[in-house]
């Protein structure tokens, strides 16, 4: 049986806060990277915030969108003065990104708990067979 989850962090001894949001968000190093930009420099538009980071526009671009579909950055629609309009977008509150890393654990415990909790004797039998 495979339970989703955030199965990396068994693998780190001590895992920091940056294992943590990757494995239970499924976030890539540029997924976080943008994220953690965005806290720093909040208010940016995609152009400013690939400046700031040295980074390609359209890695920056994909990392927003995956972002923005995750929930964890806000997207607002700016109007310019000289004629046009471009988004700007915001991080949510770091709270908020603690909160959600607390639900999707606890539903990922509330799942390893299920399974457990279904054990029978003949399948703990099994599992030792199945590696002799």
């Amino acid at each position: 049986m495979t339970v989703d989850g955030p199965t990396g962090l068994f693998e780190i001894s001590e895992p920091d806060f940056e294992h943590i949001v990757k494995c239970v968000l499924k976030l890539t190093i540029s997924e976080l990277e943008v994220y953690l930009a965005l806290i720093d420099n909040p208010g940016v538009g995609v152009d400013e915030l690939s400046e700031i980071m040295g980074k390609d526009r359209s890695g920056v671009y994909r990392s927003l969108q995956t972002l923005l579909e995750k929930g964890l950055v806000r997207r607002e629609y700016r109007i310019l003065k000289h004629g046009g309009y471009k988004y700007i977008y915001n991080p949510i509150d770091v709270e908020i990104l603690k909160s959600i890393l607390r639900e999707e654990l606890e539903k990922w415990f509330r799942k390893l708990n299920e399974v457990v909790e279904k054990f029978s004797v003949e399948e703990i039998k099994g599992i030792t067979k199945s590696e002799s």
